[in-house]
């Protein structure tokens, strides 16, 4: 199988197995941090660096929900699925992961900021060096936002519709 089509096939794997897990957590309040770590990794998205804000226009409110840095990664052996308190406990002591949680603005969509102005904002305070993103719709009118370090591969970028419907997924978890 060519290279790009073998990468395609893994990741697609990978997303589709998402909505299962993330029923199996049912009732837990940091779902989000899962599919996120999921997400990214190696055979799945492969960000290095990423974090997820949700923009509530109603509420004007910006607010961190779970951030990823590979150096700081759950790095156990085990499935983050299938342990998920050990995953839980790691994750509310990743520094990375605090940091971004605590982030609290105003809404970017209610105060007419671009996403990029946001962008801007969100990679100088917490270090991006190549920030990119991506942004979506969600339900209530919310808005996602996913700002990730940009790396500079050959033959591993998915296509944005994939990332898209990857990070899609995270509209479904709940926020507390």
């Amino acid at each position: 199988m060519e290279e790009g089509l073998r990468r395609q096939h893994e990741v697609l794997n990978r997303l589709s197995a998402l909505p299962r897990k993330m029923v199996s957590l049912h009732g837990r309040e940091n779902i989000t941090e899962f599919v996120l770590h999921e997400l990214c990794q190696k055979d799945c998205l492969n960000f290095e660096k990423a974090a997820y804000f949700i923009d509530n226009p109603d509420f004007n409110c910006l607010k961190g929900l779970a951030g990823f840095w590979r150096p700081e990664a759950y790095s156990s052996q085990e499935d983050i699925w299938a342990n998920p308190k050990s995953f839980s406990a790691y994750m509310q002591e990743s520094p990375f992961n605090k940091k971004i949680r605590n982030f609290a603005h105003i809404s970017s969509r209610k105060n007419h900021e671009s996403d990029e102005q946001v962008v801007q904002l969100i990679a100088q305070g917490f270090e991006f060096g190549n920030p990119g993103y991506y942004s979506w719709d969600m339900k209530h009118d919310n808005h996602g936002l996913l700002v990730y370090e940009k790396q500079i591969k050959t033959g591993d970028a998915c296509s944005v519709e994939h990332v898209l419907n990857g990070l899609s997924l995270l509209a479904f978890c709940p926020i507390f």
